[in-house]
């Protein structure tokens, strides 16, 4: 895991590269390295994971080759006995030479061999041209502007403002969908006008000037059984195969756990294959807060042989000690304060000494777990599932919000929305963004209302938002987090399953809770409700100290000029003591300090 940075177009220069370099010592701590011809340059910072040796520092160069590369390539090893059996040879043990090798071998096509996260960026000296790419579902950032004088890149916005001071003026068309409703920008913009990012799956090729963009992977329908048990035991085996390749490392590894069903299952799995890598566990817990998880999170522990499990507990003064640097840390606004849960878990494996967590991210947005999939499954399933659904109590809603989804007429919407708008944020910040929610999700062959939002809610409305969570907690503490069930195969087995695999007898995510029967405590997989890392923000906000930094920060004079903010809402709560949404106060509040944070 590390950090990238790059210019391509005038004379690079190497002061500026290694600045660019500095500004993500926290993404790599092991070394430093810059390149640069008089066209393009490279930086680099290194975490080391695989091959501990600086043989494998970066930037790499094999002929007219030059890369830089964050991530790792999981299916290494055997993607190096074939470039070998091709006459290939390696002055490594690492990850990345492999890839350097695989892309001078079969340059874009090596993307269809690789498993694994990563961002990379690879300069061709003699055609001149500079080649980014960003992994099937978006796990490691990569961050770009074309200007004048030249395309600057990097891992982080940081880096990319220390080659492009210019642009930190805020995206004027983000501030309103986020403060009002939590609706982040699209996958190809940020909050800052001018820098774009490149989006999961896709290829950036910058040559004479000119950017194109390209995606090079969507997901296909593959076969899966129709028996429903016997597609389970292919889901397990399918995952656990994945596990073991994300436990390669030359570092110790860990497991990020919550006590729900998804990183519940990545623990209990690796277990069985894992040996001692599975040693460290570590959970964020609120004691006297009703959903908080640790009981749930103690069973797996002790069912999975973890021996050292630690505790995390965060508290309302400590988010408050550490809030400008969890702001500087995630460069954008977010949405809820159970980022600082991850954040701290982060920082707990760092003390610990373990540099590599897998955890379960991934798994909601592929096999229908989060609220309201149920609506979505029993569409699929034709006038039937409309049916039983309209007839359950349970399911009802679910259904009839499935069904209105994409139909209700404009200005039916645009009152729902503004009547759901958040009560901290000012009518100026414009009308509901009706024209955000439901993008285009181009695939190939699946076609059932479940499969089209599952695909939506992996690569464009909920699993982005949360890959960037994991990203910046991690890497700001120096540590590597891997995602099992973000592997291309597990991927299209879940989109092509039957929506009766995934919603079935009222349960969400049923074939996965079969897959860990006899793996998982039963618990577990008899959990029907949904939490993940949620802390008690609204008894934290309301506490005198979280009040009055509210009230300092969105009632100062620079904050009211804004005119985003509904400050006289925030006056009276603040009298009041209580914030009738707390999620609403905290991205007013979140987004004032970052803007203060990064605006010039």
């Amino acid at each position: 895991m590390c950090g990238i940075a790059g210019l391509v177009g005038l004379s690079p220069d190497d002061e500026l590269l290694r600045r660019m370099a500095e500004r993500m010592s926290h993404r790599g701590p092991d070394s430093q390295g810059i390149w640069s011809d008089k066209r393009a340059g490279l930086a680099f910072r290194r975490l080391a994971i695989i091959d501990l040796d600086h043989r494998s520092d970066q930037p790499l160069h094999l002929g007219p080759w030059h890369m830089v590369f964050n991530g790792e390539i999981y299916n290494y090893k055997e993607l190096r006995k074939d470039l070998e059996e091709t006459g290939h040879t390696f002055e490594t043990e690492g990850d990345g030479e492999v890839l350097l090798h695989a892309w001078a071998e079969w340059e874009e096509s090596a993307l269809d061999r690789l498993n694994g996260m990563f961002a990379f960026a690879i300069w061709h000296e003699e055609r001149g041209e500079l080649v980014c790419g960003r992994d099937p579902f978006g796990e490691k950032p990569l961050f770009w502007s074309n200007g004048s004088a030249g395309l600057a890149f990097a891992s982080e916005i940081r880096a990319l403002l220390e080659a492009r001071p210019d642009l930190t003026s805020p995206r004027a068309e983000a501030i309103g969908p986020f403060l009002g409703w939590n609706i982040m920008p699209p996958v190809d913009q940020t909050f800052f006008e001018g820098i774009h990012q490149l989006p999961a799956a896709h290829l950036l090729r910058f040559r004479d000037g000119r950017v194109a963009i390209e995606q090079y992977w969507r997901p296909r329908r593959v076969e899966v059984p129709p028996d429903f048990r016997e597609a389970a035991a292919q889901l397990r085996d399918l995952l656990t195969d994945s596990i073991r390749l994300r436990l390669r490392s030359d570092v110790p590894v860990g497991s990020s756990l919550s006590g729900g069903l998804d990183s519940s299952a990545i623990v209990c799995l690796a277990a069985t294959i894992a040996g001692d890598h599975q040693r460290h566990a570590f959970t964020a817990r609120f004691r006297g807060f009703e959903r908080d998880e640790w009981r749930y999170a103690e069973i797996v522990a002790a069912a999975a042989g973890v021996s050292e499990h630690h505790s995390v507990e965060p508290t309302a003064a400590e988010l408050l000690d550490d809030l400008d640097a969890v702001v500087r840390s995630q460069e954008e606004p977010f949405g809820s304060a159970s980022i600082y849960a991850q954040w701290r878990v982060m920082q707990a494996a760092q003390r610990a000494g373990v540099t590599v967590l897998l955890d379960g991210q991934g798994a909601d947005e592929l096999f229908g777990g989060y609220h309201g999939s149920n609506g979505w499954a029993l569409r699929s399933q034709g006038l039937a599932g409309i049916g039983r659904g309209l007839r359950s109590a349970a399911d009802r809603r679910a259904v009839m919000l499935a069904l209105a989804a994409g139909r209700v007429p404009g200005v039916v919407a645009r009152r729902y929305w503004r009547r759901h708008m958040s009560p901290y944020a000012s009518a100026s910040i414009g009308d509901a963004p009706t024209h955000l929610l439901r993008p285009a999700v181009p695939a190939e062959g699946f076609r059932s209302p479940m499969s089209e939002e599952l695909l939506r809610q992996t690569f464009h409305t909920m699993l982005p938002g949360l890959l960037r969570y994991a990203d910046r907690d991690s890497m700001a503490h120096s540590r590597e987090v891997r995602l099992p069930f973000l592997d291309r195969r597990i991927a299209e087995y879940a989109l092509s399953m039957p929506a009766g695999f995934l919603y079935r007898d009222g349960a969400t995510k049923a074939i996965l809770r079969e897959a860990l029967t006899g793996v998982a405590p039963t618990e577990v997989l008899a959990r029907r409700d949904k939490v993940g890392y949620e802390p008690p923000q609204e008894r934290w906000f309301a506490e005198p100290a979280f009040v009055s930094e509210i009230s300092d920060v969105l009632l100062d004079p620079k904050a009211r000029a804004r005119g985003w903010y509904a400050t006289g809402s925030v006056r009276a709560d603040a009298e009041a003591g209580r914030w009738r949404d707390p999620n609403g106060i905290w991205r007013a509040l979140n987004l004032e300090l970052w803007l203060n944070a990064f605006q010039a």
